[in-house]
């Protein structure tokens, strides 16, 4: 395990709260609070070359395999794919892409940001840490390549936006992860970043038991100013924030109310053989999911999402 100092500051960080991991042997994990900026993350934590041991098989989500096993699953390939149309074409209605513009989706998991991307007259590339990457290829014909941002190799100013969605707060150097991203945009060229809110009405009223507080896969947890100020010493300009979410969007406060239905465990449960569990697990994920959506969006129409998106550009 590694000691870390704030990303910000560059001074030690005062002790807040321990979580375990949700997946065995659920390890416990200290979460530390910057005094300076209140920035929080992981330390100590596991170096950056044991990170991946943390991530099961079934962590990506994969789209064409769960549509085909039953109409459940297809009802899941549904729900899916309307949330991130909606995330596309909000993009796309911020910001001022056009059709065949590239675009660079950072942590592509299985490629299903792609398709949608695709569907919407982008030209979407990806890169993903993890073997999902190479479904997105050999399944899915899609332009995705295994490995980060950096070790990708991407041609300087090839894309008119990356895209950052749920990743930063996973990686062991956000700062780095910045600056490619910075490198590859073409000027004018747009950055979106959606990280959990650690400012959040869920954040404040769940606090550690908040599923956003995944240890030891999120490293970090920002709120839109630290976020903002870290975008703009990578070079980049913060444009705004967009704090609506889709109604399809309230899985954090889902599954901080209920742990055991988070569909990671029944995705593993089901790659180990189980069936009738995980559904009965999926079907009450869905009905608190549809439960909370109203909360979820109340939270959102206030200014204090528990998603929210930043959109910056290379100026």
């Amino acid at each position: 395990m590694e000691h870390v100092n704030c990303l910000l500051c560059a001074v030690p960080g005062e002790p807040r709260f321990e979580k375990a991991d949700k997946f065995p042997p659920h390890e416990r994990f200290r979460v530390v609070r910057c005094p300076e900026c209140g920035l929080m993350w992981v330390s100590p934590r596991p170096p950056a070359q044991d990170g991946a041991r943390y991530y099961p098989e079934t962590y990506n989500w994969r789209p064409a395999a769960q549509g085909r096993q039953s109409a459940v699953h297809r009802l899941e390939c549904w729900y899916r794919f309307h949330l991130l149309r909606f995330e596309t074409r909000q993009l796309q209605r911020h910001t001022d892409l056009r059709p065949g513009d590239a675009v660079l989706d950072v942590g592509c998991g299985a490629g299903d940001r792609l398709l949608v991307m695709k569907l919407a007259g982008l030209a979407p590339a990806g890169v993903e840490p993890g073997p999902a990457a190479e479904y997105a290829r050999a399944q899915l014909g899609l332009d995705a390549r295994q490995g980060t941002i950096e070790s990708a190799v991407f041609d300087e100013c090839r894309f008119r936006a990356v895209t950052l969605y749920n990743v930063l707060e996973h990686v062991p150097d956000p700062r780095a992860v910045l600056a490619e991203a910075r490198r590859l945009l073409a000027p004018g060229g747009w950055l979106a970043v959606q990280c959990p809110n650690a400012s959040s009405c869920q954040s404040l009223l769940f606090g550690p038991r908040w599923a956003a507080v995944d240890v030891p896969r999120d490293l970090w947890y920002f709120t839109p100013p630290l976020l903002g100020r870290l975008v703009r010493e990578a070079g980049l300009e913060p444009v705004k924030v967009i704090h609506r979410t889709s109604f399809l969007h309230p899985p954090t406060a889902a599954l901080s109310l209920l742990p055991w239905a988070d569909p990671q465990r029944f995705w593993s449960a089901e790659a180990a053989g189980g069936r009738l569990r995980p559904l009965m697990r999926r079907l009450v994920w869905a009905a608190t999911t549809v439960a909370v959506m109203p909360a979820a969006w109340l939270e959102s129409a206030l200014g204090a999402g528990s998603i929210p998106t930043l959109l910056a550009r290379r100026l």
